[in-house]
Parts: C-alpha cells; structure tokens; sequence
C-alpha cells in the first residue's frame, strides 16, 4: 500500500518539475501585395516627349535608334493603351519604338515591385530575429535541456555524430 503511494509522490514530484516550454507566437509570412499597394507602384507616366513630338520625328524620316534615344536623353515614361499604341502606329511610329516604350515601362514595374518585396522581406527578416531574440532572452529558454527521444544534445539528428544511437561514421 505504501509503496504505490511512494511512487505516485516520486512521479508526481518529477513531472511537477518539468515544465513546456512556451512557444512565441507566430510571426505571419511576407504580405503579398493588395491590388491598390500594386496600383500605387505603377510608374507615373511622364511623358517629357509628347506622343505627337514622337510621330513629327517619325514623319521627318528620324531613325527608331534616334527617336529611342531622345526617350531616353529625356526621361519620358509613357502608359500606352493598346488602341494608342495601334493610333501611333498608324501615324508612322516604328514598332521598336512602341516596343521600346513598352518594355521601358513593364522594367520600371518590375523594378519597383522587386524593390516593395524585398522591404517587405527585410522587415520579416527583422521580425523574426526579433521574436528569436526574444525567444532566447525569455525565462523559460534551455539550452541544456535534453529535448525528446532521439534528439538529444545531437543537435536535433538522431544519428549525429556527436551523440544519438551509435557513431554513424566510422
């Protein structure tokens, strides 16, 4: 009768000294961007070169190579609709002119999209150092503690070569 007893007190005793460890509340992922967050990343349009200046160099016979560069000596952006590009087009503005313009915008876009995600992955990053920081500075933090069976001092391989079942590597 006694010895149940004793036994229950030793358990009792050994679980009550235990304690779980508690887990940092989850840090949420990389937010994906919003439709509007999207629409205030388009490039503005700027174009320091109005189209009709563009269709006058065309009449006058300016090579594409010529009419692209003056875009660029400039700085214009455009937001070309598809019937504007076809109306272009059909006033005498060459194709690697439209396709200049286009790809000009469609690199300004992924430019600044890249640039948003990568902030946002900066700051995540931080976050989660945060919470590791956090983590580590708790109260309740062990680094000595064995952890569960098969991952112990081993640096959570069972099979490591510091420990764990049998020396794998021979």
């Amino acid at each position: 009768m006694l010895r149940p007893v004793l036994i229950a007190i030793v358990a009792l005793s050994l679980f009550g000294c235990t304690h779980v460890s508690r887990q940092p509340e989850p840090v949420p992922g990389v937010a994906p961007l919003s439709p509007d967050e999207i629409s205030q990343l388009l490039p503005k349009p700027a174009p320091n070169l109005p189209p009709a200046e563009l269709v006058r160099m065309s009449k006058e016979g300016a090579s594409a190579s010529q009419i692209i560069a003056r875009i660029e000596e400039t700085g214009s952006s455009y937001d070309l609709s598809a019937s504007e590009a076809i109306e272009l087009h059909a006033q005498g503005v060459s194709t690697e002119v439209l396709d200049h313009i286009q790809s000009a915008r469609e690199q300004e876009l992924r430019e600044r999209i890249a640039e948003e995600m990568n902030l946002r992955e900066r700051r995540h990053a931080q976050e989660l150092l945060r919470g590791q920081i956090l983590w580590h500075n708790s109260y309740y933090y062990d680094p000595g503690w064995p952890g569960f069976f098969g991952y112990d001092w081993n640096f959570g391989y069972p099979l490591h070569p510091s420990g764990g079942f049998f020396y794998w590597r021979r």
